[in-house]
């Protein structure tokens, strides 16, 4: 195995650690840097905030002078809440006419308020209405002026032609005033009355022209409709009439609308016939009254008859046996 001659490394310094001190590099602050400028935000300008400010303020005091005047007249001012979309469509053109740099932002809950306000403003409209057309002011009026019928009515028509009577007024009217009187009633109003006449009467022609001669005092008193009835024994006299035409009848053109009813007893009860049908009705039980067979209760009679006289014959027998 041949030997390799290899060169010695020179000896290493060894740094003395006690005479030399190692030199650190003094630091230096660095200069601070500036911040980066963000970029300038543009301005918003939200449209609908001051229509919704001005519909507050419009609706509050609306319902506040409803509240406090009795003739405010809520009703026009609910016809005028789609003015709100005008000034809100205002508001928009005149934000996009001054917006220059700035950015529009429509306020959708405000526009929302708004819709809200002008549903609750029309709402809250109707109800005095509804109050007026179906609240206790009406029926109040409607029966004063029922009352006031049956008085005049009672005047005016000859003594001792009428029994009794009710009447019926019916305003069909949105606007009226409750200290109105027969005479303030319009066309659109109706006014019912029912009469039951006094007297006895021998057929249709005589309760017509009883009947005929109390229209015109009716006619001025605004009776629309009229219905006369009179019960005497065993007859009943019905006539029902209304409209321009028929309250302007005579007695002959009123006694081919009379209605009369007969009474009909049967087993301790009694019902009201027209003549014609009560005439068909007996005809018609007759007839069947005469199909029918004997009753058994005369077969019956006779078996009973038959066993008597065998009994009596043969008693007769036995005694004399």
């Amino acid at each position: 195995m041949n030997n390799t001659d290899f060169e010695p490394m020179p000896p290493v310094e060894e740094t003395s650690q006690t005479g030399e001190q190692t030199t650190v590099p003094e630091y230096t602050r660095q200069p601070r840097r500036d911040k980066m400028p963000h970029p300038a935000q543009p301005k918003v300008r939200r449209v609908g905030f001051f229509t919704l400010g001005i519909a507050l303020i419009l609706t509050g005091g609306c319902i506040a002078a409803s509240l406090v005047l009795k003739d405010f007249p809520l009703l026009t001012v609910a016809k005028l809440a789609p003015l709100v979309l005008v000034a809100l469509g205002v508001e928009v053109l005149w934000a996009n006419a001054r917006k220059g740099d700035a950015q529009l932002k429509y306020d959708l809950l405000s526009m929302f308020v708004c819709f809200v306000l002008i549903c609750a403003s029309m709402c809250a409209a109707t109800v005095p209405i509804l109050l007026r057309y179906y609240g206790p002011e009406r029926e109040y009026t409607e029966r004063r002026l029922e009352q006031e019928l049956e008085q005049q009515v009672h005047e005016k028509l000859p003594a001792g032609s009428v029994l009794d009577g009710y009447s019926y007024v019916d305003l069909n009217r949105m606007e009226f005033d409750k200290d109105m009187t027969l005479a303030d009633l319009k066309t659109e109003d109706m006014v019912r009355l029912n009469l039951t006449l006094a007297g006895t009467y021998a057929d249709e022609n005589a309760f017509a022209e009883a009947c005929a001669q109390l229209l015109p005092t009716l006619r001025e008193l605004g009776v629309d409709e009229v219905d006369f009835r009179s019960e005497n024994d065993d007859d009943q006299w019905e006539l029902q009439i209304g409209g321009v035409f028929q309250m302007n009848s005579g007695a002959q053109e009123l006694a081919g609308q009379v209605t009369h009813m007969v009474r009909y007893w049967e087993d301790d009860e009694y019902s009201w016939w027209e003549k014609e049908e009560l005439d068909a009705y007996l005809a018609q039980k007759a007839q069947n009254d005469q199909q029918e067979p004997q009753p058994e209760e005369d077969s019956v009679e006779n078996a009973l008859e038959e066993s008597v006289e065998i009994n009596t014959e043969e008693a007769t027998v036995v005694e004399n046996g």
